[in-house]
This record gives C-alpha cells, structure tokens and sequence, in this order.
C-alpha cells in the first residue's frame, strides 16, 4: 500500500493538507560518538568533577536495566532499554518507530526487528521530542528511514544552544554544552535535574572540553519531515496522527495516536522519568518547569486528555496508563498553582511557603518528600516570571 502524509504547518511551512513537500535531507553525520550514560541505564557517577561525588539514587528510582520488545496493542508493539521506551508499528509496507533513545540501543533493536518482522524494514522513525536521550541513535536507520518530527526539532538543531531538561542552560552564554552546565543542576538537585559530564565528553569530537551543538546532535538525524500543530500519516493501511501538545518538558513534543489501535505514545511528557508502575509520582520541576508557563503545561495535559484513545504508554512507565492518569497530572499542577498563587496574593515569601504549603492532597505520591519543596519554589518562580 502506498503511504501518505496531510498536515498543517505554521507560516512559511512546508506542509499543507493533502501535499507533502519533503524538506531536505541531511544524513552526514560525525563519526561514532560514546554517550556518557546510556538511555534506560540507571545514571553513574563518573570522573573528577561534580558527578563523581552524588549520593546514591533513592531506592527504587530506576527501572532495572534490560531490553525487550513487548506487546501493547493490535500492531503496536514497545521495546525498552531499561526504563526507556520506544514504540513500533507493524504494518504490511514495514515498520514506524517513535524513538531511538541511543546508537547500542538503536543496533539491538535493529537487529531484533529483522528476527521478528523478517523483511520488513523501518520506513519511518518519528522523534517525540529532541532531547538526546530519547532522540539519538536515528542514524542507525537512515539506510530506510525518513525521519518526522514537530518543526521545533529544527530550531533546536540549528546550531544555536539547544531547550534541554532538567535546568541545562548556557549558564555562560557562549553557546556551547560545557560539563557544567550538565554537572551544577545535578548537583543542587540529585538524581533530579541536571546530566553526568559524560554526556558532553562523549560527544566532545575536536577535544576541546565541551561540545558545539553540532557536535551534541550528531547521532540524531535531522528530520527531513515536519509539522507545526497536526500531522497525518496514512502508512501500510494504519493511521497514525500526530499531535504538538504545547510547550512543556519540551518545546518540540510529539504526541503519537496510533487511531486503528486507540494507543497513544507520548515520551517524557505527561509521563517523566521518575514514573515507573504509576504517575502518581511529583514531578522533578526543574528549570523551573523547564522554563515554559504553567498554564502552558496545563493546556498540554488538557489537549492530550482530548485525544481518542483508550491506552497511554510512553517513553517511561512500565505499565499502560488511562486518561484518568493523565487528568490527575493536570490536577496536580493547576492545585500546585492555585496553592502558590494563592499564597504569593496573601503576602507570603517563599521561605513561608516552603513551611505552610504542605501539598497534602499529594502526600502520598511518590517523591513527596524530595520534591514538595521544589515543586513549590517551581511554582514561585514560574508565576513570577511568566505573570
């Protein structure tokens, strides 16, 4: 059968409803670059600097490690590489994969596809969102894949300093990923925010100590497809929609409907990756919020919640989730907002709120004790920089 494309994107864009105008692609990659942490492996502490002397993870905090391809639903399958995820769909004309998360993993997955779809290769890979432990290891199908992504994925690959998680900012402003800037959120906030240094050395090319966003996106394939809002892929007789949530964990998120199957893929957004068997897990609140508006993140919740589906699975959480799951993360973060705006409005310093606010609806969730503090000051800071 004969695949299609209809989409929507924003002015100057590339995609109109019923057309497909392909960007160019652009497959020259660097050479073979080591990660510092594998995606799905439990992060170490490595080297001389701030990584090397954390504490240990809280217990239980990572998914142990391991790599399987299981059954979701229909013709959607998932593979993990400990608590990282990718999806697949099978169909008659080959295979669509949301994620690559890593070079190692992409190579084993290749691999365990040919033995249990047997002639059929990977046509299309969708990126769920640009951060490297999701997006990278692509280039290992580039020999039968186009790759699909929302256009923020572009900006961020442009050469300028990318969005990434966990309170990663060009803290000195001279446009290249240094060790620290991965290392100090990490060590403020362990096991929390922030990335291992290894992460920038292992991509570290020229040998200079730190790493050029060029050198950063290597083992990611710029997407050579992209949408600006929604997108629909008509592919082997399956259709798969695609859906921007808004900014949030991400500024370049992908939501993945597989419509035939009613399975909805999403990665590090509603689900991060502190969640595992429930999403009743706080969230890490770096950045804070990763530098988007709350109200951002809440209307994210809300356009997911308005999908059709019937099962949520993700790029973390070992088991499948409902729209009540996802409902409950939007309640937590408008509670969040009220409790703090609230407070901000009777006069309350932040120091008070760390005291008073005791979240206590959420006592119960996961990562209350580390996180309640946190969320709050989040909170504080977002409502006095985005209100």
């Amino acid at each position: 059968m004969r695949s299609g494309i209809a989409g929507t994107r924003g002015k100057g864009g590339e995609l109109a409803r019923g057309k497909l105008r392909p960007l160019t692609p652009a497959w020259t990659l660097a050479a073979l670059l080591c990660l510092g942490a594998v995606a799905g492996e439990a992060p170490r502490a490595r080297g001389n600097g701030a990584a090397a002397n954390l504490p240990p993870p809280p217990a239980g905090m990572f998914a142990p490690p391991g790599r399987a391809i299981t059954h979701v639903k229909g013709d959607v399958y998932r593979a993990n590489n400990g608590g990282w995820y990718v999806a697949i769909l099978d169909t008659p004309d080959g295979l669509l994969l949301v994620d690559t998360l890593s070079v190692s993993f992409a190579r084993w997955l290749k691999e365990e596809l040919a033995k249990k779809f047997p002639g059929k290769p990977v046509r299309y890979v969708i990126l769920s969102h640009s951060h490297w432990d999701h997006a990278e290891g692509g280039r290992v199908f580039a020999d039968t894949a186009r790759f699909i992504a929302q256009e923020g994925v572009l900006r961020n690959m442009d050469g300028r300093y990318p969005m990434l998680p966990g309170d990663i900012t060009d803290r000195n402003n001279d446009g290249f990923l240094d060790v620290a800037e991965f290392e100090i959120p990490s060590r403020e906030r362990p096991w929390y925010c922030g990335a291992g240094g290894g992460s920038v050395t292992g991509k570290d090319v020229d040998g200079d100590g730190r790493a050029s966003p060029a050198e950063f996106f290597a083992d990611i394939p710029r997407p050579d497809i992209v949408y600006s809002q929604r997108m629909t892929l008509r592919f082997g007789g399956k259709t798969v929609d695609l859906v921007f949530p808004g900014r949030n964990h991400a500024d370049d998120g992908t939501a993945v409907l597989f419509t035939d199957e009613r399975v909805l893929f999403a990665a590090d957004f509603p689900a991060d990756a502190l969640v595992q068997d429930s999403m009743r897990s706080l969230p890490s609140a770096c950045g804070p919020f990763d530098g988007h508006p709350m109200d951002e993140w809440i209307q994210s919740y809300r356009t997911i919640e308005a999908l059709d589906f019937d099962v949520a699975v993700g790029g973390h959480g070992s088991v499948p989730f409902t729209r009540r799951d996802i409902a409950e993360g939007r309640e937590f973060m408008e509670y969040l907002k009220r409790e703090v705006q609230g407070a901000m409005s009777r006069g309350l310093g932040l120091e008070q709120m760390k005291q008073t606010l005791l979240l206590e609806p959420y006592r119960d969730w996961r990562h209350y004790e580390q996180l309640r503090i946190p969320n709050i000051e989040a909170a504080y800071f977002n409502l006095k920089n985005y209100y």
